[in-house]
């Protein structure tokens, strides 16, 4: 009964990733939050946290395999080089070694709920502030400062609820790259990130692994990377559609329920 117990939440947990991942509402505040109305924050679910995240960063691996490889080619002058996805990175990877620790006591509900107020209305502020007319229409003509700007931003991720994929698709909107390019940028640089990450955590606690809840945490990853491939198509579909105001007012929305049950 308690291993069916198990898997069951290792498919809630799963299938919260697998959605919330590619939209930007951030998917490790929703975790986090849910494992505390659900009272099954414990270390095997830290564990199974590594193992969901995990699972959808493979996902966008598969999904943007096609463009990744393209990027690396250089057959192109114009090509997005290499060196502009690790420039973006540098900020976040930089901090989040240094604060590793720090950053792990703030993973409560009371601080996502902050943090999804100040996430939601960076949202809004990108939307109201975004030029009228794109100036970037393509990857390849994103340029290093553009990158390292957006790396730089992508850092208020360490602070869980912000939401990552939020954090670079307003920053580069901002920039004047054009939504669906700016997307695209977003998930392609979080996949050394987010795979980077996972591995960090499970090297920082490898101590806490049970091998006997092995099963658990490989359901949780399956489950996650299975609802990730199905999902995000139409969620990347709805995200280049939709106003980012209106996760902004979900966000907002999160944060009243947090305060409220806790």
């Amino acid at each position: 009964m308690l291993y069916i117990y198990k898997i069951i939440i290792s498919i809630i947990l799963g299938t919260i990733e697998g959605i919330t991942e590619f939209l930007p509402i951030s998917s490790t505040g929703h975790i986090v939050v849910i494992s505390n109305w659900l009272n099954i924050s414990n270390k095997n679910t830290d564990i199974l946290k590594i193992f969901i995240q995990f699972g959808s960063a493979i996902a966008i691996l598969i999904f943007f395999f096609k463009k990744i490889t393209n990027l690396i080619k250089f057959k192109k002058k114009k090509r997005t080089k290499n060196i502009h996805i690790l420039t973006s990175l540098i900020p976040t990877v930089s901090l989040g070694f240094i604060f590793y620790s720090d950053i792990k006591l703030l993973f409560n509900p009371k601080n996502i709920m902050y943090s999804l107020i100040f996430g939601g209305i960076f949202l809004i502020i990108s939307e109201i502030l975004k030029p009228k007319k794109s100036t970037i229409n393509s990857i390849d003509d994103i340029n290093l400062l553009q990158s390292f700007i957006i790396g730089c931003f992508e850092s208020l991720c360490l602070y869980p609820g912000f939401s990552r994929s939020g954090a670079t698709i307003g920053t580069a909107i901002l920039l004047g790259i054009k939504r669906s390019v700016a997307i695209d940028f977003s998930f392609i640089i979080s996949i050394p990130l987010t795979i980077g990450a996972s591995f960090l955590d499970l090297i920082k606690n490898i101590n806490n692994v049970n091998i006997d809840y092995i099963p658990y945490y490989l359901s949780g990853f399956f489950i996650s990377l299975i609802i990730s491939l199905f999902s995000i198509k139409k969620l990347i579909k709805i995200l280049n559609k939709v106003s980012l105001n209106i996760f902004g007012f979900y966000r907002f929305i999160l944060a009243g329920l947090i305060y409220f049950t806790n």
